[in-house]
């Protein structure tokens, strides 16, 4: 059960929302006026209502003034020039490069010293991979010869084989064979 007063209550926020929402509509199309950015219907309806409404009038008359203040107000100069503030961006990015490429010399002069110290002491197990060595061959002091005419180690001469005697095939494939070939 609902007592008047709160069935009342919804009817009079309705009524402000539509207040709210007209006052709105009506300042939106106000400051466009005056900013010249209105159809020419919406101009004679903005004209029609200033010539007639005096909260129209009075909120014109605040945008006026508000827009003259705004237009007054002193601009403060740049601290810098454009030429200034892009040679002080590139003068640190030239910075970074010169940090970044310290920082990569130091890395490999950090590698080199690694890399000479774990070389230095013979007993230390180094990550560095090494490569594998077999024993050592001695080298004879003879003088390389080259083979012309002769070579240098005697190739032996292959067996000589007999030659293997023929067999002759059963005499029933024989004549079937002589049958197909001829």
């Amino acid at each position: 059960m609902t007592s008047n007063f709160d069935a009342r209550k919804p009817s009079r926020q309705a009524a402000a929302g539509e207040m709210d929402s007209l006052q709105r509509d009506r300042f939106e199309l106000l400051s466009a006026y005056i900013d010249g950015e209105v159809t020419a219907a919406e101009r004679t309806q903005v004209q029609r209502l200033l010539a007639t409404d005096p909260d129209m009038q009075r909120l014109h008359s605040r945008l006026i003034m508000l827009r003259q203040g705004l237009q007054k107000l002193p601009v403060p100069p740049a601290p810098e020039t454009a030429k200034e503030t892009t040679e002080k961006v590139f003068s640190r990015i030239d910075r970074r490069r010169t940090r970044r490429t310290v920082v990569w010399g130091g890395a490999a002069i950090a590698a080199v010293f690694v890399s000479a110290l774990s070389g230095i002491f013979p007993g230390s197990q180094s990550l560095v991979p090494q490569i594998a060595q077999g024993p050592k061959q001695e080298i004879a002091p003879e003088p390389l010869m080259i083979a012309v005419n002769r070579p240098v180690i005697e190739i032996p001469k292959a067996a000589v084989t007999s030659p293997e005697k023929f067999v002759e095939p059963p005499t029933g494939l024989h004549d079937a064979s002589k049958n197909n070939f001829n």
